[in-house]
């Protein structure tokens, strides 16, 4: 049985479309088609069929996904086995970390560790966010929850701050709030995804109850950039707020700490020198940057 064929189907039975998978694994559409095509051609079946919303499996294919799967393992061991042999960290690794982090925290960190570790080449994955390391969309994730479904291996590194702020011109000549009772005629930037920011959304329309919410937004660039706007005062996190001269802190003492750091890989993954070289890379970066990440 040709592994190439077997990986192009688990890709294309994990994302459910042609498109996708291609992207996973760096070929393209009429490839991949191909590969399925000669799989199920050997295998004298029907493996995958279109459905309203993709591709999805035949009762043949969900079977033999779990061989597939199973042969994916054990390729996974023999990689392993013999890369960490070697002294020299190399290869690519796959890191899966939200953007807002990737941009305003780990961004500035890497021309270091890249000349460092000039035999690795390094992958930011911040969609979708977080990848799935057993499907090998990532070596390793860093997000705000610990192993989960997945049973991957890891520690939590850090806790991340939200604090309030607004704008210096926002500031100019009003009285900010300190207290709970002293948000009445302010300006607030309220979150739109009450589900997957449930409790910091919670935390902060609790905090501003008696302000005016003038504007919500669904992600955390546009609220920042509403800040910085002027248009009022919006919940951040401390790290990315900090970083802009022209935003002040409101209400200093409201400070909540709502998402914990972990930095999680595949255990059969971890002892990879490329990805061991970056596992540590991330978390002592977290640890430099305590203070400033907590808020």
């Amino acid at each position: 049985m040709d592994w190439d064929l077997c990986k192009a189907f688990v890709a294309v039975a994990d994302t459910g479309s042609f498109t996708a998978a291609a992207r996973r694994l760096h070929a393209s559409h009429p490839t991949l088609s191909r590969k399925i095509a000669a799989l199920e051609a050997q295998l004298g079946t029907k493996l995958l069929v279109r459905a309203a919303d993709g591709l999805t499996m035949t009762s043949d294919g969900r079977k033999f996904r779990e061989h597939a799967e199973a042969m994916a393992a054990a390729a996974l061991r023999a990689e392993t086995a013999v890369a960490a042999g070697g002294r020299q960290a190399r290869g690519t690794v796959k890191l899966s970390i939200g953007a807002t982090l990737a941009s305003h925290w780990l961004m500035p960190r890497l021309p270091e560790f890249l000349r460092a570790h000039d035999h690795i080449q390094l992958e930011i994955i911040t969609h979708p966010f977080p990848a799935s390391v057993w499907r090998r969309e990532a070596d390793v994730v860093l997000r705000p929850v610990d192993s989960g479904e997945e049973n991957l291996v890891g520690r939590k590194i850090g806790r991340l701050g939200t604090g309030f702020y607004a704008s210096r011109d926002y500031a100019a000549g009003r009285q900010l709030p300190e207290r709970r009772g002293e948000w009445k005629g302010q300006s607030v930037i309220g979150f739109a995804d009450q589900t997957s920011n449930a409790q910091l959304a919670r935390w902060s329309d609790s905090v501003t109850a008696q302000g005016r919410v003038v504007m919500r937004c669904s992600s955390q660039g546009d609220m920042l950039a509403a800040a910085r706007a002027g248009i009022g005062i919006s919940a951040l996190s401390c790290f990315v707020a900090e970083s802009y001269s022209d935003l002040v802190r409101v209400a200093p003492q409201k400070l909540v700490s709502v998402a914990d750091l972990w930095l999680l890989a595949h255990p059969d993954l971890v002892e990879l020198p490329a990805v061991r070289a970056v596992i540590d890379f991330v978390a002592a970066s977290a640890r430099a940057d305590r203070v400033r990440l907590r808020g």
